[in-house]
């Protein structure tokens, strides 16, 4: 029984599977404006959730996963777009200290942000930062480094970001280092 888990997987596996077999042309590549138009239409109508269902319906010749993903990244009206801030880089950092590299768990605290998208900002910027430190991310190296020279000279720059729009500064540094 095991062997034919492994060998043809879960019965929603299979049933996926099937129904990508009906689509003979699934398209592949950069979405089109029609395509993410066509979605967005049917995701307004009928919400989003069953994913194959939704490819099919909205007539469009790509995978469940594939709508799911656009969606998701690019296409939801309450995803941020642009660079990460400051404050939110210190959330991050925070957050991965706390539960590592579980990105959709960071990703529940950063509104708007995806986890994919905190997942690259972390290998493109933090393990840059590793790398140029010639350590490990996961060492205590590292650690240090983020704890005594990163994030206190991120909280100085949020404080001069908020001084000079005149609000108060962060009392996060505390709460962050103990």
């Amino acid at each position: 029984m095991e062997a034919n888990v492994r060998a043809f997987g879960s019965a929603n596996q299979q049933q996926s599977d099937d129904e990508m077999m009906m689509i003979t042309d699934v398209r592949k590549g950069p979405w089109t404006l029609e395509e993410d138009s066509l979605l967005m239409n049917y995701v307004a109508i009928h919400g989003d959730g069953r994913w194959n269902s939704v490819a099919r319906c909205a007539g469009l010749k790509r995978t469940g996963k594939s709508c799911r993903l656009r969606w998701l990244n690019y296409l939801r009206p309450d995803v941020r777009r642009g660079n990460i801030s400051l404050q939110e880089q210190l959330t991050i950092l925070e957050l991965h200290s706390r539960f590592g590299n579980r990105w959709s768990k960071i990703a529940q605290h950063l509104p708007g942000r995806t986890d994919n998208e905190i997942k690259n900002y972390w290998r493109t910027r933090v393990q840059k930062q590793a790398k140029q430190l010639k350590c490990d991310v996961n060492s205590k190296q590292f650690r240090d480094a983020m704890r005594y020279v990163w994030i206190p000279r991120l909280l100085e720059r949020i404080r001069a970001t908020q001084f000079l729009r005149g609000s108060t500064p962060l009392r996060l540094h505390h709460q962050l280092l103990h």
